[in-house]
């Protein structure tokens, strides 16, 4: 029982995660909070339910296609939108709830008033641990944490990924030193929303395809990164963790209608006695 829970936080927190350090990369370097995260998300799962069932095309050609297409979005959202925002909390939480609405209303439409299903990509079981897991879950766990490697890794050892973190850092020292604030944000947008499309992408054969799919999981990471700092990476993953352990342990043990209240009773611990979360910083 005990090592079951376990591995089902792992699968959980690797995906929040893949929401949570987009999320957290948005508000680091444009210092806003982007609140249609959740329907890049949803898109995620849209794209792969019409690329994958509607046209027959493979379900990693699907994959492939939803992170391509929302990153996009989120980098055309940047330049028309986002860019006008730079620190200007509630202008851009705002303009991101209209656009929220707006996009959920959109996919209505297109998915029709029904939750729709994706087939399961991989079938039977694995037993790890001593416990069983079923593969897809598995597959689930292992492409999002490998994803969360490579990225740490291109924000550390690469020159792109290093201009990030010198405009998060400060953005004034940062273009003076030749790096073009503008591109390395709207890169960022995209590289964030499409970790969240991914994510969508992921878990959509677990779960039925619907417009308001999204709304949980833009609320979970939003506890994440208030727990963890907002702006702080690290923080990110680290808590996406432990909320992912916290929230399967007190389904199976106390029920699922607690779960939502208690992430929000701990985040709220938390700031009380650190107000900048748990690797934030001022």
């Amino acid at each position: 029982m005990i090592e079951q829970l376990v591995l089902n936080s792992v699968v959980l927190g690797s995906t929040i995660a893949l929401m949570a350090v987009g999320f957290t990369l948005i508000f680091g370097i444009l210092r806003i909070v982007n609140f249609w995260h959740g329907e890049a998300y949803m898109f995620g799962a849209a794209i792969v339910y019409f690329v994958s069932v509607r046209l027959g095309i493979s379900y990693i050609g699907a994959l492939i296609a939803a992170v391509v297409a929302v990153g996009l979005m989120g980098w055309v959202s940047y330049g028309l939108v986002f860019r006008r925002f730079h620190g200007n909390l509630l202008g851009a939480l705002v303009v991101g709830i209209a656009m929220s609405l707006a996009f959920q209303n959109s996919m209505w439409y297109a998915l029709g008033a029904r939750p729709v299903a994706i087939p399961s990509v991989i079938t039977g079981t694995v037993t790890l641990f001593g416990t069983t897991v079923s593969s897809e879950r598995l597959l689930v766990s292992g492409v999002s944490i490998l994803v969360i490697l490579t990225l740490a890794w291109f924000i550390k050892f690469t020159r792109l990924g290093q201009a990030m973190r010198a405009v998060q850092q400060d953005s004034e020292a940062a273009r003076t030193q030749g790096i073009s604030v503008r591109r390395i944000a709207g890169l960022t947008f995209g590289i964030a929303t499409g970790l969240a499309a991914l994510a969508g992408g992921l878990v959509a054969p677990l779960f039925h395809v619907a417009p308001p799919m999204g709304a949980e999981p833009l609320l979970i990471t939003f506890i994440v990164v208030i727990l963890g700092g907002l702006g702080s990476v690290m923080g990110a993953l680290v808590v996406s963790f432990i909320i992912g352990f916290q929230q399967c342990f007190m389904a199976a043990y106390w029920g699922s209608e607690y779960v939502i209240t208690a992430s929000f009773a701990l985040a709220m611990l938390v700031l009380i006695f650190r107000p900048t979360g748990l690797m934030g910083h001022e």
